[in-house]
């Protein structure tokens, strides 16, 4: 992951400033620019992100929280840009400064803003939060730009008192964006914000959104490229050279989404031997199946326990399944080696631990491979274990890479509670994808954030699609683990975001995930 088109660094807030002011400086038309791309950029985010809760009203009701600097300018803009696309909706502005006092780009955003019939100012005294029975809200939508990144605290009284009633119910004020950073966060909060459900985060992602004690502030986090590391060449600059964290971004699909050679064949893209499943966990395998399958892998070939295997064939026919023996309680046991031993010259990638069980046989069965099998490795759920980190650490240098894909209490137990991540990866020499609400990928030399996919990933089955998925990229790209794992990544959280858009976050099947993965690469960024 070293081309800066995939990712962008994250800074403090005083370094972004740092780096804005060099690149803007006191040039106004340069940013007013800016301002507009991402008041442009918020407003169509947010229109696209509205829809996971319900439809967008053709009159919706926006309220603006607009502090006098450039924030408070963007979200007029934003606000501004959703009125362009439901131009019968209605803006309420309220201010913390006269319109007189505004920094004057921001008051130019106003103008611009006011200028539509639908817009007027309202004086925080006449806000009453009340919900009634068939009354969705008051507001529809609620832009944060109260304060940015230069915020330090603590928060006036009027403000504090402002955004305690803009916290008190927030089914009152409807989908609640901020715009950058939600206001009250900044390198230190004085333990009040304002709660988005997103903060789009606009130009550089700055560190206080990644920290898991803002969480509750921040919601999801979108990033709005403004361009600014092509204009400036960020990534060259003193000020970020010795910066680890990144922000993955949409194009990491770039490569994925092109044609395919027309005289390739099936062998060129990937050939993935699957080793999971169980008689007690048979859905997990079929769902790594269906991850690699979607994905584009040339060949997947499964290891399934007999019992199962001549339903999962007629269910799935485009893999190859391999019925082998099983132990008394229905899960893999040694004869299931001697078939991968036979079958890993011809893969390029293997997958393994998904529903495995954790019984004796299996786990030796995991032993076994990990410390026999030269290929890349993905080792999912059941093969992630304190015992078997020992053996990877023991791989011969010109055995593939291994990559592991545990959720927060599959690390804990690999690594220890707080464990970090980087430094793991290092001692171990892992590719590790710590799945979360931002999923974060690490080699042992710097960590990427993931902020695609939400809460509708928090059901059972999505990591085993993000392991199929992980294998895939992985079998096509052997040399290269982290930029498949981080790849498999954005792609696995933007088709959760489609589906999130089509079905909501909450009455979605695990299964409906893969249906968007072509979507998203169709399309543009899925987004």
């Amino acid at each position: 992951m070293s081309s800066a088109n995939h990712m962008h660094p994250i800074l403090t807030c005083a370094e972004a400033a740092a780096w804005e002011k060099q690149l803007l400086g006191n040039d106004e038309a340069k940013t007013w620019d800016a301002m507009q791309r991402a008041g442009a950029g918020i407003g169509a985010a947010v229109l696209r992100d509205f829809v996971q809760w319900r439809p967008l009203p053709r009159d919706p009701k926006v309220l603006v929280l607009a502090g006098p600097g450039h924030n408070g300018g963007d979200a007029l803009l934003a606000a501004h840009e959703i009125l362009r696309a439901r131009p019968r909706g209605r803006v309420s502005v309220i201010f913390l400064e006269p319109v007189d006092k505004l920094k004057p780009l921001t008051k130019r955003a106003w103008e611009e803003l006011s200028r539509h019939a639908g817009v007027e100012i309202v004086p925080v005294e006449s806000i009453r939060l009340e919900t009634h029975a068939g009354q969705w809200c008051q507001w529809d939508i609620t832009l944060d730009g109260l304060y940015g990144m230069g915020f330090h605290p603590p928060l006036s009284e009027p403000v504090r008192k402002l955004i305690e009633l803009m916290n008190q119910i927030p089914g009152a004020i409807g989908f609640r964006a901020a715009v950058d950073v939600p206001s009250g966060v900044g390198e230190k909060t004085d333990g009040l914000a304002f709660a988005a459900d997103f903060t789009y985060a606009t130009g550089i992602a700055k560190t206080p959104l990644f920290d898991s004690a803002n969480a509750k502030w921040v919601g999801r986090i979108r990033f709005i490229d403004l361009g600014f590391l092509e204009q400036g060449g960020l990534l060259d600059k003193i000020i970020i050279r010795s910066v680890r964290e990144f922000i993955l971004l949409q194009n990491a699909l770039n490569w994925h989404g092109r044609l395919r050679d027309p005289a390739s064949d099936k062998r060129a893209f990937g050939r993935v031997l699957i080793i999971s499943g169980s008689r007690s966990y048979p859905g997990a395998q079929m769902l790594n199946v269906l991850g690699a399958l979607r994905a584009g892998a040339g060949l997947v070939t499964a290891l399934t326990p007999a019992s199962h295997a001549a339903a999962f064939a007629a269910a799935r026919p485009e893999a190859m399944w391999r019925a082998c023996p099983e132990e008394a309680d229905g899960s893999h046991g040694p004869a299931t080696l001697a078939i991968a031993r036979e079958l890993w010259p011809r893969a390029t990638a293997v997958l393994a631990g998904s529903g495995l069980g954790k019984n004796e046989a299996s786990q030796k069965l995991m032993m076994d491979l990990v410390r026999e099998c030269p290929l890349p490795l993905v080792l999912d759920a059941d093969a992630l274990t304190p015992k078997i980190l020992d053996v990877v650490a023991q791989r011969p240098k010109d055995f593939g890479a291994v990559v592991l894909t545990p959720h927060a209490g599959e690390y804990a137990r690999l690594a220890g509670e707080g464990a970090d991540l980087m430094a793991f990866c290092e001692k171990y020499k892992v590719v590790t994808v710590l799945k979360a609400p931002i999923t974060r990928i690490s080699n042992g030399k710097a960590v990427w954030h993931s902020t695609f996919g939400g809460p509708v990933l928090a059901r059972g089955g999505s990591g085993d699609i993000l392991a199929g998925i992980v294998a895939t990229l992985l079998a096509q790209d052997p040399a290269h683990a982290t930029h498949a794992a981080s790849c498999a990544v954005v792609w696995h959280g933007l088709a959760a975001d489609a589906l999130a858009r089509a079905r909501g976050d909450t009455a979605a099947l695990t299964a409906e995930l893969a249906n968007h993965m072509s979507e998203v690469l169709r399309n543009e960024w899925g987004h």
